[in-house]
């Protein structure tokens, strides 16, 4: 953290003056990418400023009550900020719908920890060894000096929570640890959370779950488990993308598993991958080769086919990785 000081000192000077502020994360938002970006709104918001959020796409059931809708921004229209928070998001096209903002912001800074970050803002606080964009931005926001309300500790809490995967991925580290028990301390209810994030899924979301499950396919040697959450399943069950969550993680939970692969169909020609690994594999280098980012056991990309073709390429491309 000591090498990011002197461009933390510069983002809080940026804040102060700054008037019209701007806080952007990812399209298809999750748990990192809302919790960040709504901790950083709570905590702007004593300073008087005009804020504006954007984030491309719906949110999850499980993080609507987290959300005031009405903080959100629609739509983009072109308005210029002096300046601009890009949290969690790795280069610029993820911004989808709302990457013109960077133009349009007279200073940029940029807060993430994917080690495929482009470095494409004006500041860049980018840390890999982090386990969250919410622990880097914790320790941001504590360098200020100012006290953190139980709400801000909320929101990061959740960003932690979901990105290690209820702590059980290999991004937590004993300070992640740490800083959540801090959290705690700051009075947020760990059971509470839990329950919201993860233990109220509604019947639909359920059925479709188990429809994507139920189309998992395995190859080489069961080592790659690959399956679709396609339009058709989301329109048959009356669900969002965003609320089928998980099944990418159900599928590396098979015993012989090493990497576990789910498309989404977005468009029919719209594809987008999402890859885990559970050993060696590195499947932010797979990621880069189609342009797209992420972390060693943890990534991935957009491709601009169908998903049967996907799928074709995918097996292929992992073909080399298992030695067939």
């Amino acid at each position: 953290m000591n090498l990011m000081m002197n461009d933390v000192k510069e983002v809080f000077n940026l804040i102060n003056s700054s008037q019209n502020i701007c806080i952007a994360g990812h399209k298809a938002p999750d748990g990192d990418c809302i919790g960040s970006v709504m901790a950083l709104y709570e905590f702007l918001k004593p300073f008087n400023k005009k804020l504006t959020v954007y984030i491309d796409g719906i949110i999850p059931f499980n993080y609507k009550s987290f959300v005031k809708e009405d903080v959100i921004a629609k739509e983009y229209d072109n308005n210029e900020f002096d300046l601009l928070f890009v949290l969690d998001c790795s280069d610029a096209e993820r911004l989808g719908k709302f990457k013109d903002v960077l133009k349009n912001a007279k200073k940029s800074v940029c807060i993430d920890h994917h080690k495929t970050n482009e470095s494409y803002a004006d500041i860049n606080i980018i840390d890999s060894s982090m386990s969250s964009t919410g622990e880097l931005l914790y320790d941001i926001l504590k360098i200020s000096g100012r006290q953190l309300t139980k709400q801000i500790a909320e929101y990061i809490y959740i960003a932690i929570l979901t990105d290690t995967g209820k702590f059980s991925y290999s991004n937590t580290t004993g300070k992640t640890h740490e800083k959540t028990a801090e959290l705690i301390e700051l009075g947020v209810d760990v059971a509470e959370i839990d329950n919201i994030v993860y233990n109220s899924k509604p019947s639909n979301v359920v059925k479709a779950f188990i429809e994507c499950i139920g189309g998992i396919e395995l190859y080489y040697d069961n080592k790659f488990g690959i399956t679709s959450i396609t339009k058709d399943i989301l329109e048959r069950n009356n669900v969002n993308m965003g609320d089928i969550d998980g099944v990418v993680e159900f599928i590396r939970e098979i015993k012989e598993v090493e990497v576990s692969c789910v498309l989404k169909e977005y468009e029919e020609k719209n594809t987008k991958v999402s890859l885990r690994s559970k050993n060696d594999i590195d499947v932010s280098a797979v990621s880069v080769k189609f342009r797209g980012g992420g972390h060693a056991r943890a990534a991935g990309f957009e491709i601009d086919d169908t998903v049967e073709n996907t799928k074709k390429l995918l097996i292929e491309t992992f073909k080399e990785q298992f030695g067939e």
